[in-house]
């Protein structure tokens, strides 16, 4: 029987910053290549050695080998490609993920076929089209309505398709099974939560697709189009994520809070649940009456993208919040019992030492549980990368969180570590 293998070329760092949740795209794809009756296996990297994958993948010997891949796992995913060539010739390599959706000419010839977007059913259907064959091999390819699969780019022996990408309609994605988490090692994930936070602390997606355009964000995959999962469906997947042996939700949206009829649901809902949850949550809007309300439904923390001090700066950033807005989110939120946590960037282009500094006595002077620097990264895809100068875009980050310029700042890296890590300090030794 055909086999496909679903690989998330993640190997645990052990950086003090981490943190460790399933990859729910792997998961999606592996629901969806269930449902059509493949054979699917996840080879989920986390916890395991670059040895130990190479040996796995090699005995369950798959004809469809996908890997996923992003900025920070792009030398990883190379890496594993040319694996697979050597070991496994006869596998056709697919690629996925935000990198290969903005850059997937520099994902060949390493890979065969590329899958640009939300692939949730281009890439299952495509594996089924490719097996209807009586072999398994790239010569399918030639014979295969290459079309008819929803941003598939393929440059290979003379066989060409670059197909536009889509975004899913909320009617289609609430039809879609739920993901797919039976191939996680869910006790080690468990295990480093605890380690952590005291949490066994798993991910879930509620919303997709992000309205607002901050400068240095990149939307490669569900783009600006927001859109809402059922909840029947969201809360079918809680109870999944229970049998696991989970306590506490990440719950990843970009703007969980931004929808209050649909935040007010869930939290209705949610009230039955004995579990705890976090999220991210833009300022704008957030009154005493939301907080309490996430509160009793089980909201532990909620996190902010403050990012500056600076209104200037965050000007500059196209972020559509003042500083003020910030101030009030988090005092509205720790007033009635929810933790909060802030992330910023220094560093950014345009702005000044003053307000860099500004940055950090706005980091001290609030009654934030959790802080985190960060200076800028382009990612690719984003406005920003347009604006820099000098930066790679083939760089890997191997550690999370690294204070290091991947372009020609004006600013000096060396200084910004130090404060950064004297303002670390303060705030651990405050009250």
């Amino acid at each position: 029987m055909p086999r496909v293998a679903l690989v998330y070329p993640y190997f645990r760092t052990h950086a003090p910053t981490e943190i460790l949740f399933t990859p729910l795209g792997i998961a999606s794809l592996a629901a969806q290549l269930h449902q059509l009756g493949i054979e699917i296996r996840v080879f989920d990297c986390t916890f395991k050695t670059f040895d130990q994958i190479r040996k796995e993948l090699c005995s369950y010997s798959p004809d469809i080998i996908g890997i996923y891949s992003m900025i920070t796992l792009s030398r990883n995913a190379f890496r594993m490609a040319q694996i697979v060539r050597q070991d496994l010739p006869g596998s056709l390599l697919a690629a996925g993920g935000p990198l290969p959706t903005l850059f997937p000419e520099r994902f060949i010839p390493a890979f065969d076929v590329i899958f640009r977007g939300e692939a949730d059913l281009s890439f299952p259907q495509f594996c089924a089209s490719y097996f209807s064959f009586s072999s398994c091999n790239r010569v399918n390819l030639s014979k295969m309505d290459l079309r008819s699969h929803a941003g598939l780019y393929v440059h290979l022996d003379g066989i060409h398709a670059e197909n536009p990408t889509v975004h899913h309609s909320e009617k289609q994605l609430n039809t879609f099974p739920l993901p797919y988490r039976g191939d996680f090692d869910h006790p080690a994930y468990q295990a480093a939560g605890l380690e952590r936070d005291g949490t066994r602390t798993t991910s879930i997606i509620t919303t997709y697709g992000c309205s607002f355009n901050c400068d240095f964000c990149s939307k490669p995959i569900f783009g600006s189009l927001f859109r809402r999962r059922i909840l029947d469906s969201v809360f079918n997947e809680i109870s999944d994520i229970q049998k696991w042996g989970y306590d506490n939700l990440w719950i990843a949206d970009d703007n969980f809070t931004l929808d209050l009829n649909y935040l007010k649901e869930f939290c209705e809902r949610m009230r039955a649940v004995p579990l705890g949850w976090t999220c991210l949550s833009r300022v704008n809007g957030i009154t005493p009456e939301i907080a309490r309300m996430m509160k009793s439904a089980g909201c532990r923390k909620v996190y902010f993208g403050l990012e500056s001090g600076s209104q200037e700066t965050l000007r500059l950033m196209h972020k559509r919040a003042s500083v003020e807005d910030g101030i009030k989110a988090v005092h509205t939120f720790r007033d009635n019992g929810v933790e909060t946590g802030g992330f910023f960037i220094v560093g950014y282009p345009g702005e000044t030492l003053e307000s860099i500094e500004s940055t950090f006595q706005l980091a001290l002077s609030l009654p934030l549980n959790e802080i985190s620097f960060n200076v800028p990264f382009p990612l690719p895809g984003s406005t920003l990368f347009d604006k820099v100068s000098g930066v790679n875009p083939t760089m890997d980050w191997n550690v999370e969180n690294e204070v290091t310029f991947v372009y020609a700042s004006e600013f000096d890296e060396t200084w910004l570590r130090a404060r950064i890590a004297e303002t670390m300090r303060q705030f651990a030794t405050s009250d």
